[in-house]
């Protein structure tokens, strides 16, 4: 039964990424679209560099191991530290 649900999670981990690059992507796409238009620039901006930020983080949760600490412990924060 633990070998179904760590399977179960690894479907699950793998959608949720697939479903979160994609909305970057449609999200940096449509800032561009709207600075080449030049209608709403501020906002075409804030989408692109929000697009940017959520790649830093898809690169920080395919790096990041799990683990079984608790989050607040010190071993947490010595690997935070070090892998972040």
């Amino acid at each position: 039964m633990e070998a179904f649900f760590k399977s179960l999670y690894g479907v699950a981990y793998f959608a949720m990424s697939i479903v979160l690059v994609a909305v970057t992507v449609l999200l940096f796409v449509i800032g561009i679209r709207l600075f080449i238009k030049k209608r709403n620039r501020g906002f075409a901006v804030s989408c692109i560099l929000f697009a940017c930020f959520i790649v830093f983080i898809i690169v920080v949760m395919f790096t990041t191991p799990f683990s079984a600490t608790p989050p607040g412990s010190p071993e947490a924060l010595t690997a935070l530290l070090h892998y972040g």
